[in-house]
């Protein structure tokens, strides 16, 4: 009997419990080790900040489709990994022995200034993230919020900053605090083409949303930001979507890391230290063509992660993950109302909105009803 432990329940590894599902092998014991039995899918975030949908309908049941997997589902923390003994040590003191291991937690937040822990509510972990928003949703209606700082000036955060805005104002009306968004970046959405950000920033400006760019924080105090230029702003909330980091498990494992502390992987998704050791996701970084660190990516990896799991399990060859750099984005800005982008291409409507429900709610029920 082989052993295959998924450690993460992220977006790739859904699909390997989808072709467990399809295709049970009875000579393979699965585990899924992950701390939550909900996966709040990240596309659906800035539509459940906004308003536009519910929790539930965000959410996928890992626990359920860990069970169709025929996969033993472990709710608990994995904090080392022995690759010599290969084991997977818990936060709660279980230990799982692997001959394969697959690794999907995605990325830590990536904090350079003070006091955020203390004062800021972090965008991930998601679940620690929601409970936070809405503790923040129900002080801003009974108490009143004077500004909403959003730190971070990619995706994640410009459509956070615009879901934020979005609700307070269906919620408060002409009593919505100032929303605003700090970046270090010199530009906000320097991922998107020139003409995608025109588009962010005429968007904004409809909510007043104040954008800083080239504005680094430096400290994040109860009820301000301080700046880098030690400009300081109040701030009734403030929220953290900065960057990712990496998780530590890794070079407290012992496994080979790139320069930032990304699990280091080849084009077959395996570690480049230690064969039997796959990962995909935020995660990890391939140490040839590094791709960068958005979810579509995990997404297109997970059906290759699945076939190079069973074939890792029964000694057979690898197939390498080719993918484009190129994906299609699709930017919430608020209300029903979405900005595009593909390569240099980038367009908006509310017809682009209604693209990304459908391609979100699709991805959503696949694995609802797997």
């Amino acid at each position: 009997m082989k052993r295959l432990v998924l450690l993460g329940g992220g977006h790739a590894h859904l699909f390997v419990l989808e072709d467990l599902a399809h295709h049970p092998d009875e000579n393979v014991e699965v585990s899924m080790v992950t701390p939550l039995p909900m996966l709040t899918y990240t596309g659906m975030l800035p539509g459940y900040v906004a308003g536009h949908y519910s929790l539930e309908r965000c959410s996928i049941d890992l626990v359920r489709l860990a069970g169709k997997a025929h996969a033993s589902f472990v709710q608990t923390l994995g904090v080392l990994i022995n690759p010599d003994a290969k084991e997977v040590i818990c936060a709660d003191g279980t230990v799982l022995a692997y001959d394969v291991l697959s690794i999907d937690i995605g990325s830590r937040p990536a904090i350079a200034a003070k006091g955020v822990e203390r004062n800021a509510l972090v965008l991930r972990p998601l679940a620690k993230f929601v409970n936070g928003w809405m503790r923040l949703l129900a002080h801003a209606k009974d108490q009143g919020l004077g500004s909403v700082s959003v730190v971070g000036g990619g995706a994640g955060g410009v459509e956070i900053a615009f879901a934020i805005a979005h609700r307070l104002r269906r919620e408060l009306d002409n009593h919505a605090p100032h929303v605003r968004v700090f970046s270090d970046s010199p530009q906000i959405l320097p991922e998107f083409n020139e003409g995608v950000r025109q588009r962010a920033i005429h968007n904004a400006a409809r909510y007043e949303i104040g954008l800083h760019a080239g504005s680094g924080v430096a400290e994040v105090g109860a009820g301000y930001v301080r700046l880098d230029n030690h400009l300081e702003f109040e701030s009734g909330a403030t929220l953290w979507a900065a960057g990712a980091g990496a998780p530590e498990i890794f070079a407290e494992s012992g496994l080979a890391t790139d320069e930032k502390g990304f699990l280091a992987i080849d084009e077959n998704l395996q570690s480049t230290s230690h064969p039997g050791i796959f990962a995909a996701g935020d995660c990890a970084s391939r140490v040839r063509n590094p791709l960068p660190k958005a979810g579509v990516f995990a997404v297109r990896a997970g059906p290759v992660l699945a076939a190079n799991l069973r074939a890792a399990l029964a000694g057979g060859p690898l197939t390498e993950f080719r993918t484009r750099r190129n994906y299609l984005a699709l930017l919430s800005t608020g209300h029903k109302h979405a900005i595009g982008a593909y390569g240099p291409l980038g367009w908006e409507g509310n017809w682009a909105w209604n693209w990304k429900d459908r391609i979100d709610r699709r991805f959503v029920d696949r694995f609802t009803a797997t």
